[in-house]
This record gives structure tokens, sequence and C-alpha cells, in this order.
């Protein structure tokens, strides 16, 4: 895939392409809280209880990525197993408990760098992940279809200056027969609070009628854009009607480790990037062993 498009809008292959439109003063500032973060990675310790469930999530693996991705995976063995996102749920909602220490990898946007980075890592240490994806840019082109595209960026992505290309079907009818998890991420990438009902209710019924009609696999996960309660979704409306509609999890952005006899639909989940190093990585999954216990005592507000 070349760089540049014809029309010349720059893609987003490489971890320094991040960082091209941004002004020096942010670099030094996105440079020093990272470097502080990376030493409170050193104190940031995984849960001492027998039990507990962790969702990393990322966007991306950019082409430079892969290995640092790969690393973080396998330093991820020695704390816990990976497992799908259909066994997290069913654990959850187990009698039994967990049944151990677990990881369950998502993926959310849709981006291209998903089938050509992400999915050959994976599978060559046979991992499993859930990809969530937008419907309405799914094999839509950066220049071709700026239009459709643009609201996207505008709202996500802006301060990058460069652009993902977005994965095609034929990309996600290729995830789905590796054996992977795909779910609905709505259809226009749309803050469900921002919405009326009846609207909020079509984007889960139209992006989980379009998977299913174009995978052939049931749709059965839904993943919150933005994804904060209060702030991107009612949690006392969105998930139940996520429910409603046939979906058996809701996915949040809201940090913490997921414990046993807590409700599928409030998945908190840890926002980490494949480029990290060993200590930031550390610290942006556990955000330090506070999220961690605040999951634990906030689990009243979220029982099934």
């Amino acid at each position: 895939m070349s760089e540049m498009s014809s029309r010349g809008r720059p893609r987003l292959q490489r971890s320094a392409d991040l960082w091209t439109q941004r002004s020096l003063r942010r670099c030094l500032l996105a440079w020093a809280g990272r470097t502080a973060e990376s030493v409170a990675g050193i104190f940031s310790s995984f849960p001492a209880g027998p039990e507990w469930i962790l969702f990393p999530y990322y966007h991306w693996v950019l082409d430079d990525e892969r290995e640092s991705f790969s690393r973080q995976l396998r330093s991820l063995r020695h704390w816990g197993d990976f497992i799908t996102l259909d066994e997290a749920v069913a654990a959850l909602g187990s009698s039994s408990g967990l049944g151990g220490r677990y990881f369950c990898l998502t993926f959310d946007d849709g981006f291209r760098n998903w089938i050509t980075n992400a999915v050959p890592v994976l599978k060559e240490l046979g991992i499993a992940a859930a990809f969530f994806f937008p419907t309405k840019y799914v094999g839509l082109d950066v220049d071709a279809d700026w239009e459709q595209i643009a609201p996207f960026y505008q709202h996500s992505y802006s301060t990058y200056g460069r652009f993902f290309e977005f994965v095609t079907w034929e990309d996600c009818r290729r995830i789905a027969a590796a054996g992977f998890t795909v779910g609905s991420h709505t259809h226009s990438h749309v803050r469900l609070s921002q919405l009326p009902p009846s609207e909020a209710e079509e984007e889960l019924t139209l992006s989980k009628q379009i998977i299913e009609k174009e995978l052939g696999v049931p749709c059965r996960h839904f993943c919150c854009p933005w994804g904060q309660p209060g702030k991107d979704f009612d949690p006392a409306t969105h998930p139940e009607l996520a429910r409603r509609l046939g979906y058996v999890s809701f996915l949040t952005t809201q940090e913490g480790a997921n414990y046993s006899g807590q409700s599928p639909f409030h998945i908190r989940r840890n926002d980490v990037a494949p480029g990290q190093g060993p200590l930031l990585f550390r610290y942006r999954l556990l955000h330090s062993q506070r999220c961690l216990l605040r999951g634990h005592r906030e689990l009243e507000d979220h029982k099934i």
C-alpha cells in the first residue's frame, strides 16, 4: 500500500506518522506524560485475587509495531490466559466463578491494519480477539469517499493529520473465517447519548443486520463508541436496548477489572497501544491498582 493516494491524503502506516502534524510543544508534553506513566508502571501490579478478567483494547497495529505488539501479548501470558469474548461472557455469568485470571483482547474502529498487522501476530501466537467496526465505513476509500469518511475523522482522529484505511468486507470475512469474534460498533460511530431513542435503536439494529448479512455469522456483541457511562451512553437504557435487540454483551471504556457476577452488559476495558514499551504498557493496562480495586468495589452497581 502506498503512503500517499493519487489525491495526496497521507496514510497512517508507521508510529512516527502519529506525530507529524503535532506541534513541538504537544510532542514534548506527550513525551513527558509517557515518561511519567512509564515510571508509574514500575509500581503498577496485577490484582492479587485468584479470579479476574482484564479487557485490553486496541485501535490499530501500525507497520512498525508488530514486534512490540507481539512482545506485549507474550508478556501477558505470565499473568493469565487469553480467552474469547464468548468465554468471558459465560465466565461472568457462571455461578461457580470465573475459574482463573484472564485477558480478552478487543479492537475498535475498523482499520485495515488489523488484517495486515494484528491478525498475523494473533494467529502466530494462537490468541483470540474480538473486532468491532462501524459498518458505515467498511470498504470506503479515504480519497474517493472522503465526504462520508470526514465526520469520522473530525470526531475521532483529527489531530493526526493522516488517515487510516478502513477494512473491506472481504477483510472482515477473513477475520471471521480465522475464528475471531466480530461485533458491532454502531453503524455510524456515534455517541448514543446524543441520539433520540429511535435513532439509537436504528444504529444497533442496522449494524447487526449488515454484519450478519455480509459475514454470515451471528453478531452477538456490542461495543459502545467512546464508551464512557453517563457521557457517551446512558447506563440505565442503552445496555438494556442492546440486550433487547439480541446482543449478549455491552462493552464500555470504563477502566478496571471484571469480576464474577458482573453484568456482561457493563464490561470494563483498559485502553492500550501496540507501540508502548513494557512499563508504559503495564501502566496503561493497569492504570495503577486503584482502577482494579475500584472495579471490584463498584461491582454491586452492575450485577447481573
